[in-house]
């Protein structure tokens, strides 16, 4: 007799468990979702930037100006600091060094190398000058922005023209070029870590090797009313004044600390706060800083003021503050620390909140939903008022395929309108993000793919979830259904389903889809075995179904299956409710 059986399967993947311990779940997936009931496809992204900024980017704000009413993202690169406005980028690093050079430049016959004398000039190979004002010299005019292409001496440094010169000539230029260096660059990957780095039998037994150690370069942001403030993990603090626009440069806020590993601002009575700041003789990773209230120019504590330091125990430096409630939860390396504004006469008070699991890297912990989420070294956590460990049903399929070594470029995201905690991650093997994990925080269930992505920003109150590339582009995620304008493939396995009671083998007939919504078509596919313990299993392709496709024909015998649904074309788009096989016994062989 031929019966319905409907595939009733519980939210979320799955990946704890083996084949006939994980009943009704999902094992394996790509680009899918659950949501209020319904499993489902992720949104798409399209690129409605077309303009792109230089290097990877790693950190991103969005704020609405007062004086303009403008919508503004900020974004950090490893080689740059943007504002975009309403489609375009405009480049707001801030200079480190400016002045006037007399004769500067060595031309070379038939060579677009330019040579630059500057005594003490402080550059790297990589790092962007800007030169005004200069005549034309062997047969070229030095001006605008270039990149240094070698340094050959503390005095002397390289860059490349557009053009040739046409003659050789030394101390060319004029007597008052202007110049401008910006902050030098960071990293784009974390340098190695840990056992086998660099060369067998290199150094002696014992010996650090500071040249293998790096961290990427990281920006952490916040506003000062509508003004932009911004570090470079290690370097100084920086301030883009909104209102000046953007043809001027971010530039140091005088009296800060010179140098700190993430700044934001407190909740109440607007301090800024510098984490693992200099302490006017030296940098400590784990000293916290923080100006006068409603002046981020005073730093020195006084009678007259609430400028402060402390000073936290636990780990080797501080990662990264996340404002929680009242509360900024302040991440070592190892421990969290929770510091709460009290007032007079310390202004802040500071409470150990235990072990963080070894916070994975600066931007691994993100505040959503009125709590702070986060991952570390083996599990992920959640911070509520007291830290718990956040069980994951599909933690060994992050953990056991992730990049130590880049383990830093992690990166915590939220996506409001699903309520969702997100986390990009590069995969084993991989220098840069391209796997994700989302936890939804309203259903508690898990889902994990592929995704190229360095930062995501989807609790923004201006635009919805958005995030960038590692080709230099912003992507508007939730938008559309397809990859851009490639197809956006999905894939669905779920763990092996008992078919009967496993006295005969059952013989299926039929697939019954139920689509809460469709466009374009799916694909499924069966697998199954004969006996619990057998290794070879089978596979049917049951073909596509369409909006208007009532059920898929099938001709298959096994006591376990399980299925699979699949699409690859543009345009494609699913929400699935209850699926059906229709099944009869069929023997017991």
């Amino acid at each position: 007799m031929k019966t319905l059986v409907p595939l009733e399967f519980l939210p979320g993947l799955f990946t704890l468990k083996t084949d006939r311990g994980a009943k009704n779940r999902w094992r394996d997936g790509d680009h899918v979702r659950w949501y209020r009931g319904t499993t489902q496809k992720i949104g798409g992204w399209t690129r409605t930037v077309t303009n792109t900024f230089l290097g990877i980017c790693r950190c991103l704000i969005d704020w609405q100006s007062v004086t303009a009413s403008e919508n503004i993202i900020a974004l950090g690169t490893h080689l740059k600091l943007y504002v975009e406005k309403s489609g375009t980028f405009y480049d707001i690093t801030p200079y480190r060094e400016t002045g006037t050079l007399n004769g500067p430049f060595d031309t070379t016959n038939t060579l677009a190398t330019v040579t630059v004398n500057d005594t003490g000039h402080g550059l790297a190979v990589g790092d962007y000058v800007h030169f005004t004002g200069a005549v034309a010299g062997g047969g070229i005019t030095i001006d605008g922005e270039y990149t240094v292409t070698s340094v050959t001496s503390v005095n002397v440094y390289v860059i490349t023209h557009s053009a040739a010169a046409t003659s050789t000539v030394a101390g060319t230029g004029g007597a008052n070029v202007g110049y401008s260096y910006e902050i030098s660059i960071g990293r784009a990957n974390t340098a190695g870590l840990g056992w086998g780095v660099g060369a067998w039998g290199t150094g002696t037994w014992g010996t650090a090797r500071p040249a293998a150690l790096g961290m990427c370069r990281i920006w952490s942001m916040d506003l000062w009313g509508e003004d932009l403030i911004a570090c470079p993990r290690g370097g100084g603090i920086y301030q883009w004044d909104t209102s000046v626009g953007t043809g001027t440069r971010a530039a140091a806020v005088a009296g800060s600390p010179t140098t700190a590993k993430a700044v934001l601002t407190s909740i109440e009575n607007r301090h800024l706060i510098a984490l693992g700041a200099y302490d006017g003789a030296a940098n400590d990773p784990l000293l916290i800083r923080w100006s006068d209230s409603d002046d981020n120019t005073v730093w020195t504590a006084a009678t007259t003021n609430t400028a402060g330091s402390k000073r936290i125990d636990g780990g080797n430096e501080i990662y990264c503050g996340v404002k929680v409630g009242r509360e900024i939860l302040v991440h070592t390396d190892s421990v969290c620390v929770a510091m709460v504004f009290e007032g007079p006469p310390y202004t802040f008070g500071f409470y150990p909140r235990g072990s963080n699991g070894n916070l994975a890297g600066p931007n691994a912990a993100k505040e959503f939903d009125g709590r702070c989420w986060w991952m570390g070294s083996q599990d992920f956590f959640v911070y509520d008022g007291r830290v718990r460990v956040l069980p994951c049903e599909v933690r060994n399929h992050v953990f056991e395929d992730i990049s130590i070594s880049q383990r830093a470029k992690i990166f915590a995201g939220a996506n409001r309108w699903f309520g969702e905690v997100w986390w990009l991650y590069p995969a084993a093997g991989s220098t840069e993000c391209d796997r994700y994990v989302l936890y939804n925080v309203l259903e508690n269930h898990w889902s994990f793919g592929t995704l190229v992505r360095t930062a995501f920003l989807g609790d923004s109150s201006l635009f919805g979830p958005y995030a960038t590339g590692s080709d230099g582009y912003i992507y508007d995620h939730e938008s559309g259904v397809d990859d851009n304008t490639s197809a956006l493939a999905t894939d669905l396995t779920s763990w092996d389903i008992e078919i009967g009671n496993g006295e005969h083998m059952m013989r299926i007939s039929k697939l019954i889809p139920d689509f809460e919504s469709l466009s374009g078509s799916v694909d499924f596919s069966i697998a199954g075995r004969r006996y619990p313990e057998s290794s070879a299993q089978t596979t049917q392709s049951l073909g596509s179904a369409s909006s208007t496709t009532e059920f898929l024909n099938a001709n298959f015998r096994a006591r376990q299956i399980s299925l699979t649904l699949s699409t690859d074309a543009v345009g494609d788009n699913w929400g699935i409710g209850t699926l059906r096989l229709e099944v009869s016994p069929h023997g017991k062989q």
